[in-house]
């Protein structure tokens, strides 16, 4: 059976959040500047990733819409 990938857009706080199955209790980890991943609290395996300021924008400046496409490597 394949995970499921939840990728979530937060257009307000322009955030990228990816998580590796449903979303669980975690414990974030900030790897580099606005890069966060999310460890399961009991195992310590990765189940997802956060990515602050995801699109460059300037202040003031609004947020432009996001379509994600999904495909399967061949």
């Amino acid at each position: 059976m394949a995970k499921e990938i939840l990728v979530l857009f937060d257009k307000v706080g322009n955030t990228l959040d990816v998580w590796f199955g449903e979303p669980r209790e975690a414990i974030c980890e900030e790897v580099e500047e606005e890069f966060l991943i999310k460890k399961d609290i009991k195992t310590g395996e990765i189940v997802g990733f956060e990515k602050f300021n995801l699109l460059p924008v300037k202040e003031g400046e609004e947020i432009p819409e996001v379509k994600f496409v999904v495909r399967e490597k061949q």
